[in-house]
């Protein structure tokens, strides 16, 4: 073997391995649960501070995740960008207010994986970039668990560990340190009576009753728990 192949490979091993060194462990991070309304964004300035579920309308609890990428941009002249990131899921434990994890009611998985869908680019220089994506991270399949969750411990709160998972336009997967949502319970605490328009089509039971509010049901979305007719017209 000549000296300039043996040379051409230390290279390539060198700069595999420092190309493994750009990509550890914790290189992607949740940061925050922003509030969805119709959409996110992640520089948006609203923030949640804590989840709520009622449980007279679970049909899946969604979360609008930030999620911030430390990577530095490795593209070289002949070499594409390898520190993109591409999020194809989140991890979900279901913890109890005392930190232990409960078994499920159902036999239901915990922890388990939900889809979810985002790429953050790489950094220029140092610092983070971030993305924001939905998922749903407790299934509506899980709303007779989180019954026996109450009936059981008495507990009134939960929370949510959420990793985020991903890998690297390079091929490196990552995985984030895990986020803690704290969310309470209610029944029938977001529910609002809803008049029927006097023209057009009432209102559903279940339907928000603002069509603004795509997430009926959770946090801070109401819903329709009852529809009452308009009051009738007088005429003089």
């Amino acid at each position: 073997m000549s000296r300039f192949i043996l040379a051409v490979i230390v290279l390539m091993l060198v700069v595999t391995v420092a190309g493994c060194n750009r990509f550890p462990d914790l290189s992607i991070q949740v940061t925050a649960n922003l509030e969805p309304g119709c959409g996110v964004t992640a520089d948006q300035e609203e923030r949640l501070s804590l989840g709520l579920i009622d449980l007279n309308y679970l049909r899946g609890y969604l979360v609008a995740p930030r999620i911030e990428s430390y990577i530095i941009s490795n593209a070289l002249e002949f070499q594409g960008e390898q520190g993109n990131v591409q999020v194809d899921s989140l991890s979900i434990t279901i913890l109890l207010p005392d930190g232990t994890q409960p078994v499920l009611a159902g036999d239901l998985p915990n922890p388990y994986n939900v889809a979810a869908s985002l790429v953050i680019p790489a950094n220029e220089s140092q610092g983070s970039t971030a993305g924001a994506t939905f998922a749903v991270a407790i299934p509506s399949s899980y709303r007779g668990a989180l019954l026996a969750i109450i009936a059981d411990t008495g507990f009134e709160q939960i929370f949510i560990d959420i990793r985020a998972n991903g890998t690297t336009a390079g091929g490196f997967s990552q995985t984030s340190p895990p986020f803690r949502w704290p969310i309470g319970f209610c029944t029938g605490c977001l529910g609002v009576t809803c008049e029927a328009p006097e023209n057009g089509p009432p209102p559903q039971i279940g339907d928000p009753a603002d069509e603004d509010q795509c997430f009926p049901g959770q946090d801070t979305w109401l819903y329709c728990a009852e529809v009452v007719a308009p009051p009738p017209t007088t005429t003089p």
